[in-house]
């Protein structure tokens, strides 16, 4: 990918993804996420607040290509809701930014989540530091 050509206000990335269990439990376990904001009893039918953002992380990288190299150098999250085990989201990224400076390229990307009815449900952007050239 020619990362000179991406304009701010362009969409990167647009997927739909169903959290199931095995993902939240694999998400858990490869973390150790021993964590229950929610309580106990909640805790098999919530998923993570940082799995939704981790998900929606992995489906950027996929489709931006993002170079050997590159250092994701920080990212600012908000979550409005919990989400529920089973819920379809739709992730779509945006560039923000994009500019060079000394040398290397910073591209910061939004990063909006809605589940199925359109309601927010994360809000977030990443700021990466891609190698110029």
């Amino acid at each position: 990918m020619d990362y000179s050509t991406l304009e701010p206000g362009q969409v990167v990335s647009r997927r739909t993804l169903t959290i199931d269990q095995q993902t939240v439990s694999s998400y858990v376990t490869a973390v150790a996420d021993a964590s229950r904001p929610w309580g106990e009893e909640a805790a098999d039918k919530t998923v993570p607040p940082t799995a939704v953002a981790t998900l929606g992380f992995r489906c950027i990288i996929e489709d931006l290509t993002i170079p050997e190299g590159t250092v994701h150098a920080g990212q600012e999250l908000e979550f409005e809701r919990p989400t529920r085990v089973g819920e379809s989201l739709t992730y779509e990224a945006t560039i923000e930014q994009n500019s060079v400076r000394r040398g290397s390229r910073f591209v910061t990307v939004g990063m909006a989540v809605q589940d199925s009815i359109g309601r927010k449900v994360m809000a977030g952007k990443s700021l990466l530091m891609v190698p110029a050239g």
